[in-house]
């Protein structure tokens, strides 16, 4: 076979090959994306799989013009240690570190400012999650 030939054989496979990875990754991809709600007051922060917001469970505190407190919460059929799960491997992804702490206490979370603190608790057969997000003051020496 001349070397023309085999190039352009080659060239048709490992086109329709990307576009075979390329569909592949986007399907494996969208159930993902398109599951994922966030909190309405913390729009960074997502809702764990097989929880629901708690729109009556909101507050917020502005203790100044840079400083504050957002709570939230949610609820639903899944277990603690899913939503525990959940965000182990998902806060880190949106720029948030896991404070280490012993496992039957809150999971907290630093970012920058930021402090993030997430209850999770067994109730009524389900999870219940409470959220806070504590935003610190900038420091006068510029932190």
């Amino acid at each position: 076979m001349p070397a023309r030939r085999r190039r352009s054989i080659y060239l048709s496979y490992t086109a329709c090959m990307s576009r075979f990875v390329f569909t592949a990754a986007l399907v494996c991809a969208a159930p993902a994306f398109a599951e994922t709600a966030y909190f309405a007051a913390i729009p960074d922060v997502p809702v764990a799989t097989g929880l629901a917001e708690s729109p009556n469970l909101l507050a917020s505190f502005a203790a100044g013009e840079d400083s504050g407190l957002v709570m939230a919460a949610a609820h639903g059929a899944t277990t603690p240690a899913n939503v525990r799960a959940f965000y182990m491997d998902s806060l880190s992804a949106l720029g948030w570190a896991y404070q280490p702490a012993a496992p039957d206490q809150d999971l907290t979370f630093l970012r920058g400012r930021e402090r993030l603190v997430l209850h999770i608790e067994p109730r009524d057969g389900g999870t219940y999650l409470g959220v806070r997000l504590i935003v610190r003051p900038a420091s006068m020496n510029a932190d």
